[in-house]
């Protein structure tokens, strides 16, 4: 039996609707799509903002690390050049970011001097600096002579 013309007609009509309507769906955003990728950004750039103040909060710790070293360093050659026989423990002082003596300085300088044997030294100088977990610890054996050079 071969379709008359009247039945094409409503066939495609009834087609057409169905496109039209299938589209106009089709058309836009739903509100749950947008609310869901509002939430996806959310998640996204709460992740991101965390990840860059753990990156600032790390990166500032190794700055004061490295300026521990830095100071405990320097006083270590410092110490070293002194007369052997003269060197001892010290108490704790403050230090700036450059080392220099500051009254509120961020960093705190301490010089232990043991003696191992009967012309040996060993000279520990302990930094403690901001948010440290634990301070930075430089040693250094220091050789005496025989003792000709200062006082026993």
């Amino acid at each position: 039996m071969k379709p008359t013309r009247t039945h094409r007609r409503s066939t495609r009509r009834s087609t057409r609707r169905s496109t039209r309507r299938a589209s106009a769906r089709r058309r836009g955003f739903t509100l749950v799509s947008m609310i869901v990728a509002i939430i996806l950004l959310a998640v996204g750039l709460s992740s991101l903002a965390s990840a860059n103040a753990s990156t600032i909060t790390l990166q500032t710790l190794a700055q004061n690390r490295t300026n521990a070293i830095a100071i405990a360093r320097a006083y270590l050659e410092q110490v070293r050049t002194r007369d052997p026989w003269l060197v001892q423990t010290e108490p704790a002082i403050r230090l700036g970011a450059e080392g220099t003596p500051e009254a509120d300085g961020p960093y705190v300088r301490t010089m232990i001097v043991t003696e191992t044997r009967q012309n040996l030294v060993k000279i520990d100088v302990k930094v403690d600096y901001p948010r440290a977990q634990s301070p930075v610890l430089l040693t250094t054996l220091l050789f005496r002579g025989n003792g000709l050079s200062g006082a026993q």
